[in-house]
């Protein structure tokens, strides 16, 4: 017998000491990251396809080069504005995905519904005061914080005042999806956000094409999509909801539940006595999900330091820099949907108290996550003109700053896979506040420290290329960081 096969025998035997109900029962481990991630990966390329078509939209606007740098600068600075207004509906999604993973595997279903419809009223709350958020900001940090021309600069605006809108709708998507995705149900929000997407292109095209209103269009367009999609989320959960009240008869969840197979587990349903807002509830989602905010807030203050940096080169860079950002995301689609299944698969692990498992899960996860995007690093490096002509074949300055950072590709993916795969799983953990520190560290070491003084004393060398490849280091150190912290294994004690 090869060491293989023990190993494999071994997580065999583990599988049995920690089985999962559900659609993941009797599945082999490299089965059930298949059966999470699949749906989450077509979910990230439809999202990939509906945000490039906006991005392919704007950028064949403009009839000259100069007047399409501008276009795409000023879009690219609003996916960072309207980050800034996400901050608060991520917290309430990673909460929801821990909390209701756990509890799922502990067959305690009754509790992993009631999360979910929580999360789903603090979704919408986190929804309206970031809409507000991002329109009350989105002047000074478009106009004072970052150094663009007035062209852009209006595009930009155009674009925030509109688009902002559109976070009414998401917070409950994102609050639902992230819950039902703690559940094991992954093709849920698939449809969910396959409708955000389609209706999103299909509104955009009609607005920006037929009616000719542009910038606003597409904005206008995002808006619909979500909003039409928030509304058939509400109809499958009532859906859910009449089905299930038809099969209880009176009973608990938890009491029908054990009167069933051993592998059943239910879908998540809207539950209107669960509606109102549960202090001690929210509290127990906030204090997973507050630390994941208070690091992406954090990374985002430093993303918009360098990129008030990067503006200071010119649109073209700008410009440049969020195409590359577009191009990139290619490769994060198989890495966020693998990343996604290990989270998922940790909590409900932990849940069956099988630390063994959750940790194989991380790394098989990480290892799958590096061959998929260290693969397209490759692809990237050969073929970066390719890539880059997508958007940018309107300008050639554009072309020039966009290829060299497609080539660095190569470098950045496997160390930019490895890091991705175990935030997600170590949130997925609960251990979200140790995931914060390094972030913060390394990136405020290198993307702020390193970057202001090769600003000050060096500014003439500063180029596009090399800021990638201070990022490419960075998430290399916060890569080494995280492997020590998974091999301690005290997230696996975390409790949510």
């Amino acid at each position: 017998m090869s060491v293989g096969d023990g190993r494999e025998g071994k997580v065999r035997a583990a599988l049995l000491k920690g089985e999962l109900g559900g659609k993941l029962a009797g599945l082999s481990l490299p089965r059930q990251i298949v059966s999470i991630a699949l749906w989450p990966l077509l979910e990230q390329i439809l999202s990939f396809i509906c945000a490039s078509t906006s991005l392919f939209l704007a950028t064949h606007m403009g009839t000259t080069g100069d007047v399409t740098e501008k276009i795409a600068s000023g879009i690219g600075v609003t996916g960072y504005v309207m980050w800034l207004g996400f901050l608060m509906q991520s917290a309430v999604g990673m909460g929801a995905t821990a909390i209701v993973s756990r509890m799922t595997g502990a067959r305690r279903f009754g509790e992993a519904n009631y999360v979910a419809n929580q999360a789903a009223v603090l979704g919408f709350l986190a929804g309206v005061l970031s809409a507000l958020l991002m329109y009350a900001t989105a002047e000074f940090l478009v106009a004072d914080v970052l150094r663009l021309s007035d062209m852009a600069k209006e595009v930009a605006l155009q674009y925030m005042h509109v688009g902002c809108w559109v976070a009414i709708f998401s917070g409950v998507v994102f609050a639902v999806n992230a819950a039902l995705r703690g559940s094991g149900d992954t093709r849920t929000p698939f449809l969910i956000m396959l409708a955000v997407d389609g209706f999103n292109i299909i509104f955009s095209l009609i607005l920006v094409k037929v009616c000719g209103m542009f910038i606003e269009g597409l904005a206008l367009g995002m808006v619909a999509g979500m909003a039409v999609a928030a509304g058939i989320l509400v109809g499958i959960l009532l859906r859910r909801t009449w089905l299930m009240r038809r099969e209880l008869q009176n009973q608990d969840l938890d009491t029908y539940a054990a009167t069933r197979e051993k592998n059943y587990a239910p879908d998540l349903f809207l539950q209107p006595s669960a509606l109102k807002p549960d202090t001690s509830v929210i509290y127990r989602i906030l204090s997973i999900g507050l630390p994941q905010a208070l690091e992406v807030g954090g990374i985002w203050l430093i993303q918009i330091f360098v990129l008030r940096i990067i503006s200071s080169l010119g649109d073209a860079c700008v410009g440049a820099h969020n195409i590359a950002i577009r191009i990139e995301s290619m490769s994060f689609l198989p890495g966020f949907a693998i990343g996604m299944a290990g989270a998922t698969l940790v909590g409900q692990y932990l849940g069956t108290k099988s630390v063994r498992m959750a940790l194989e899960t991380v790394r098989r996860c990480v290892r799958y996550s590096v061959v998929f995007m260290g693969c397209m690093g490759v692809v990237f490096f050969l073929f970066p003109g390719f890539f880059a002509e997508i958007f940018a074949s309107n300008s050639e300055s554009l072309m020039r700053e966009t290829i060299p950072v497609v080539q660095i590709f190569l470098l950045a993916e496997p160390f930019y896979a490895a890091m991705l795969i175990l935030k997600m799983c170590l949130r997925g953990a609960g251990d979200t506040r140790r995931v914060m520190m390094v972030s913060y560290g390394c990136m405020g070491f290198f993307r702020v420290g390193c970057l202001m003084l090769w600003n000050y004393l060096w500014p003439e060398t500063l180029t596009l290329s090399g800021i990638w490849i201070l990022f490419t280091v960075d998430m290399a150190v916060e890569y080494l960081i995280l492997n020590r912290l998974l091999c301690n294994l005290s997230w696996a004690r975390r409790k949510v």
